[in-house]
């Protein structure tokens, strides 16, 4: 129980400098030939953002056994703890994270925080550098 309180705090605050993480967890995965993709997203935005870059990239937006999920979370919107509203500086304005699944198992995870409106442009970063770190081909 103390390690998954730990590990959901480090989610929470080590995303604090804007810069990207990212993960892979399962390793047997890297130079994939993934072809098609489904997508399953927080909101309509991050849907036709992620939906836009991936066509771009030449993956066909489809049923799949790979399912990469888009989120996006506002946290002056979704913070209301008291306590953490009077002892963060609120320098980021929200959270963007994918999570790429094979068959239900977790595969690659890619996360950031911002400021400042959400944007298009906060995905194409995420998918990159889970395109390069699985060294996924077509």
């Amino acid at each position: 129980m103390k390690k998954i309180f730990l590990i959901i705090l480090l989610f929470f605050f080590a995303a604090c400098d804007g810069k990207i993480y990212n993960q892979v967890h399962d390793k047997s995965q890297i130079g994939a030939k993934i072809r098609n993709i489904e997508i399953i997203a927080s909101d309509e935005f991050s849907l036709k953002a992620s939906k836009n870059f991936l066509i771009k990239k030449g993956f066909k937006i489809e049923k799949s056994d790979y399912i990469l999920r888009v989120e996006y979370r506002d946290y002056k919107k979704t913070c209301t703890n008291p306590l953490s509203k009077t002892s963060s500086d609120y320098s980021y304005d929200g959270l963007v994270s994918i999570t790429l699944f094979y068959k239900n198992s977790k595969v690659h995870s890619s996360y950031r925080d911002f400021k400042g409106d959400v944007k298009e442009n906060l995905f194409t970063p995420l998918i990159n550098s889970m395109i390069s770190d699985l060294e996924i081909s077509f």
